[in-house]
């Protein structure tokens, strides 16, 4: 959408929204005392799950190009097969 349309229909938008803000009707309704739990709880869960999918991405925000840690970690094998504890 361009910037024009979106500037034309930006004060009709704000023109609704503040009139069903002023014509709003009381609600007569009852909310359990769990309901503030379950909404955290659904939050809490939905931030866990972004967490677990993106996990990959905000590992590399933290660890840097060349990791000469994990490098040294890696054991070298010899010609006979044999695991050497000094690279």
């Amino acid at each position: 959408m361009s910037r024009v349309k979106l500037l034309q229909i930006l004060p009709v938008v704000l023109i609704l929204v503040g009139a069903l803000l002023v014509c709003e009707r009381s609600a007569y309704g009852y909310a359990d005392p769990g309901t503030g739990l379950l909404a955290v709880q659904a939050a809490g869960s939905a931030l866990v799950a972004t967490g677990w999918y993106l996990r990959r991405k905000i590992y590399s925000l933290f660890r840097s190009g060349d990791d000469p840690a994990r490098e040294s970690d890696e054991r070298h094998v010899t010609a006979e097969g044999e695991e050497s504890p000094n690279p």
